[in-house]
């Protein structure tokens, strides 16, 4: 077999996949800080209660990437036959279920943003912000996951470059919005949170018309059908792809749930320390980028590969792709530590919270090779092999038996500040690492599905 370290063709491919969906990434994140920056500028509150707000909104979308990273897995082993109808079917299946959360997610907050806030902070200025963020942001919850179901079904057919200049597009207008409408620019009153939602509201909006409009032009594209393509699936294929999908859709969702229960505890340091957070997280984001398009092109290429019934060179570009990532990530992280700290300067914070930042910065970037090496194994390679019953396990034990006990543990207990609270629950990630580590070289990730 051809050394891939050598075979230019599979690193063309790679980089074909990988650096749209990481660029894509990266937007999202660059103009993501802006925001926080932007929505910092109205001070502490106002950026504690957004974050706070989109802790529910983060639940929500991982538990769409869990459905769609769930469906993905039999639209790339599809694609490595090039079963066009049968992929149409999944992008249908994916807008039924899809639809129905973004509406239960959207119906709950709009009636209850109060009682959601209230579950990480009882400071009643945040809770009034977050409330008024909340019940209009909840309205893009809608456009958002239709366009998501094409997004990730792009990717699953090696088509990154359209989901990623409609999404800068869209990303790049919530950006002016925000300007114009935090701050009350050419003319616009100060709207400061509720404005934020707004162009979040208006951005997403957009994204999903650009999205439909050139796909249905585009005669040729695999992804464009007709009602009755997309809705002809079977009882049968739909229990099928349910059943390698409810087990991501479970460990995504649970997942983003423990995330959210992390800062319910940090919200008991108090909304500095919630604040501090978010910029560090929202640096990390940046590297985190490069990190997700490779881990997500490396699953799309195993996944072709396992349809054909080629497991040989599927497990070859596993084992190649974790030396690429352990490389990656050392390279990362050290530029997180290099330059995180002087990001964080930006914010128009008090003294302490900066150096919060800064000192959460710098345990982030120390945990980032660890972390990063089970973002690829989980998802990059163990789930591509439809190996999503194990994942669901071992996420939901590592972080509702080690990490949440251990979050509530340095807040109460040892009352550590915020920074040395998210080393202590990092550890769990070593933890997880030997465990999925061990079940990657015992091959019984490897499934073909179709």
């Amino acid at each position: 077999m051809e050394n891939t370290l050598e075979n230019p063709s599979l690193l063309r491919k790679i980089l074909k996949i990988g650096l749209p969906i990481a660029m894509q990434n990266f937007v999202l994140t660059s103009l993501n800080l802006v925001d926080n920056i932007m929505i910092g500028s109205r001070g502490e509150v106002a950026l504690a209660a957004v974050s706070l707000s989109n802790r529910f909104y983060f639940i929500f979308i991982i538990t769409l990437f869990g459905v769609l990273s769930g469906m993905g897995i039999f639209t790339s082993q599809y694609w490595g036959v090039k079963d066009r109808e049968s992929i149409r079917k999944i992008v249908g299946m994916g807008f039924v279920v899809c639809l129905a959360l973004a509406s239960v997610f959207a119906t709950t907050a709009f009636i209850f943003p109060s009682q959601i806030l209230s579950l990480f902070s009882n400071d009643l200025e945040l809770l009034e912000k977050g409330t008024t963020y909340l019940r209009i942001v909840c309205f893009s919850y809608i456009p958002l996951a239709l366009s998501y179901v094409y997004i990730y079904n792009s990717r699953s057919i090696h088509m990154t470059k359209l989901p990623m200049v409609v999404s800068i597009i869209a990303l790049s207008i919530n950006t002016i919005l925000n300007y114009i409408l935090i701050n009350g620019k050419l003319g616009f009153p100060v709207l400061g949170v509720k404005g934020a939602a707004i162009a979040t509201l208006i951005a997403r909006s957009i994204e999903m018309i650009i999205l439909f409009i050139i796909i249905y032009k585009s005669k040729d594209h695999p992804l464009r059908g007709t009602i009755k393509q997309y809705f002809s699936f079977s009882s049968e294929l739909f229990k099928k792809v349910m059943k390698k999908a409810i087990p991501v859709i479970i460990n995504e969702a649970s997942w983003s749930l423990g995330m959210a229960i992390y800062f319910i505890a940090y919200g008991a340091l108090g909304v500095a320390a919630i604040a501090s957070l978010q910029v560090a997280l929202t640096i990390s984001d940046l590297f985190w980028a490069f990190l997700i398009g490779f881990g997500n092109a490396i699953a799309v290429i195993i996944g072709n590969h396992l349809g054909a019934r080629e497991i040989d060179e599927a497990k070859h570009i596993a084992k190649v792709g974790m030396l690429y990532n352990f490389i990656g990530t050392l390279i990362l992280g050290g530029i997180y530590l290099l330059i995180g700290r002087y990001v964080a300067l930006i914010f128009n914070f008090d003294a302490k919270t900066i150096q919060d930042s800064i000192n959460t910065i710098i345990v982030s970037a120390c945990f980032m090779s660890v972390r990063g090496m089970n973002f690829f194994l989980i998802i990059g390679v163990l789930r591509s092999g439809g190996d999503t019953k194990f994942c669901m396990f071992v996420d939901a034990i590592s972080i509702y038996f080690i990490g949440i006990p251990l979050a509530f543990f340095a807040v109460y207990i040892l009352k550590l500040p915020v920074h040395l609270c998210l080393a202590v629950v990092y550890t769990e990630e070593i933890v997880k690492f030997i465990v999925v580590y061990m079940r990657y070289k015992s091959n019984k990730w490897i499934n073909v599905l179709i």
